[in-house]
């Protein structure tokens, strides 16, 4: 089955345009597996009403006061990549990799200067076509935002 044959649809979903019937925008299947990779690392757990098991343990973190010692880190790999295995069947040989960096907060955020960053790397080979696809996504700790 190739990816071609499915209609992919872009996020954030305007319902304005369903409501309307108007054209929704499309996307590729690589940008459908990112968005939905993206919704995954920022769902907790029990936060989508429909099938609690959705999301990650990272979010039930206490951020101010984690070192993130290698047993707190595997906790959030293997919670990130059972959700993959479970939600996203669309890839395969998936791998996940998560850095702690120190990085300086973009502009815009509260507290500007140097923060902690947890940096997510996935990699993954997509199913349907044997093309590998690699998804980056970021947050900085303490206190937490989205990069």
């Amino acid at each position: 089955m190739s990816g071609m044959l499915h209609q992919y649809y872009q996020l954030p979903l305007e319902l304005g345009k369903i409501v309307g019937k108007n054209e929704m925008k499309k996307c590729s299947l690589k940008e459908s597996i990112a968005h939905h990779l993206h919704l995954m690392l920022t769902t907790a757990f029990g936060e989508l009403l429909s099938d609690e098991q959705f999301g990650n343990r990272l979010w039930e973190e206490d951020f101010d006061n984690v070192s993130y010692r290698n047993k707190q880190k595997e906790k959030i790999l293997l919670s990130l990549g059972t959700t993959i295995a479970r939600f996203e069947k669309r890839i395969e040989k998936v791998r996940v990799e998560m850095q702690v960096q120190q990085e300086e907060a973009p502009f815009g955020v509260r507290d500007p200067g140097m923060k902690r960053k947890l940096a997510f790397t996935i990699t993954a080979v997509i199913t349907a076509t044997n093309e590998p696809i690699t998804y980056r996504d970021g947050f900085f700790i303490s206190p937490l935002a989205y990069n």
